[in-house]
């Protein structure tokens, strides 16, 4: 090899050599970038975590959340048991997710990207079809349901003169599963209503189910936004319950008035979805002359209106029927007949009240989560001849405050 291709060589591997160091470098300068960007981006990322957490430590703890209807978790105690035992952690992870400051829009965002990926839940909400948000059935805790249902079956044979009747009503999951997404799984909610109803004893029961289906083919029996059953559902259930009721030519004919087009219910707020809204109707009953008054012992307040037009302006507008819930409602009629009417109830009552104020001459509602009274004792100074039992299933299947309430009673 001659002395020229030498330094050929010698140049060309040079060459090589430079070129290498500089991919080398690029590359390093490339990751070096990479890093300081990665370390840029967690510590904003610090910085933002901190900045939550020291804003949530001043800003005051709320007890309920008008947005999501529901009341939010405390502050949990710290003892040294609740930390050896793990609860503490637990607690607080509760508390913190529900007291994060701008919870409601982050709840959004949440959406927002759920729904961009094509997911069809939040929250344990569906997204349903035709703008249906649709929660999931509860699963029934049997302890509970045992009990209540020991409770009813010994106050409805300590008192065999009472007329009793029991309305569960299904969730809209359970009712409309055509507007659930595809595949979507849901609990036989129907076959949990029926195995808690053959356990009663003195009670009529009435088929809720079978009413709302039937009434779902012309009409919208539940909210889209809510838990709830519209006004539109409650009276499919009243017009199937009118005969267990001992309700004779109950009217057919209503004057129907929309009071409002812009309510969002629960499970929008809890899914984080706002998307729909919903109307709120009320129903006045033509051909009655029936006039009442509602007393509210707990607010004490007395009112000619079974509505309160106030709470319109309020974030859970379905508060217009009574305001929401109460201990007790004491409501008198005109009807003159004799017949009072004690029910035990949930929220799902509020609307369906409108449906029986001309067919009673007293109607005392009681909401056995809030109320601590002898219930004997005020069946007696009502003059009670009648009980209606009225809850959602997914109150009834998990809730012991109605157990609470009947069996204080059996114990006196």
């Amino acid at each position: 090899m001659t002395d020229e291709n030498n330094v050929k060589l010698h140049s060309k591997s040079r060459s090589d050599a430079e070129a290498e160091a500089r991919r080398q470098r690029r590359k390093k300068r490339r990751q070096e970038s990479r890093r300081a960007f990665h370390l840029v981006m967690a510590g904003i990322l610090v910085c933002f975590i901190l900045a939550f957490l020291l804003i949530n430590l001043f800003v005051p703890t709320k007890a309920f959340s008008s947005d999501e209807n529901r009341t939010l978790a405390a502050r949990p105690a710290l003892t040294w048991e609740t930390v050896k035992n793990g609860k503490f952690f637990s607690a607080y992870d509760t508390y913190y997710s529900d007291q994060f400051v701008g919870r409601p829009f982050w709840m959004k965002v949440k959406t927002a990207g759920l729904t961009l990926l094509g997911e069809k839940e939040s929250g344990d909400v569906y997204f349903g079809r035709d703008g249906y948000l649709l929660g999931k059935p509860v699963t029934p805790d049997r302890k509970a349901e045992e009990r209540t249902i020991s409770a009813i079956n010994t106050f409805a044979a300590a008192n065999p003169d009472l007329t009793q009747t029991m309305i569960l009503v299904p969730d809209a999951a359970s009712v409309l599963s055509r507007e659930l997404p595809a595949n979507a799984p849901v609990r036989d909610q129907k076959k949990d209503i029926g195995d808690f109803e053959k356990q009663l004893s003195g009670v009529q029961c009435v088929d809720a189910y079978a009413a709302l289906s039937a009434a779902a083919e012309e009409s919208q029996v539940f909210y889209r936004t809510d838990h709830h059953w519209t006004s539109g559902g409650a009276k499919a259930v009243f017009d199937a319950a009118a005969p267990a009721l001992g309700i004779e030519n109950p009217a057919s004919s209503y004057d129907i008035y929309t009071v409002t087009t812009s309510f969002e219910g629960t499970l929008s707020s809890k899914s984080g979805n706002h998307r729909a809204s919903d109307s709120i109707e009320i129903y006045v009953p033509q051909g009655t002359d029936t006039e009442y008054y509602v007393n509210y012992p707990d607010l004490s307040k007395k009112s000619a209106s079974l509505y309160m037009k106030d709470k319109l302006s309020e974030k859970d507008q379905y508060q217009v029927f009574f305001g929401g819930n109460h201990p007790l409602v004491e409501i008198r009629t005109t009807a003159g007949n004799g017949r009072n009417l004690l029910v035990f109830k949930d929220s799902y009552a509020n609307s369906f009240i409108q449906f029986l104020t001309p067919y009673y001459s007293k109607i005392i509602l009681v909401d056995p989560r809030y109320y601590y009274e002898d219930i004997g004792a005020t069946a007696s100074t009502y003059g009670i001849t009648d009980v209606l039992y009225l809850y959602s299933a997914d109150t009834l299947l998990l809730d012991t405050g109605l157990a609470d309430t009947l069996s204080a009673e059996a114990s006196e």
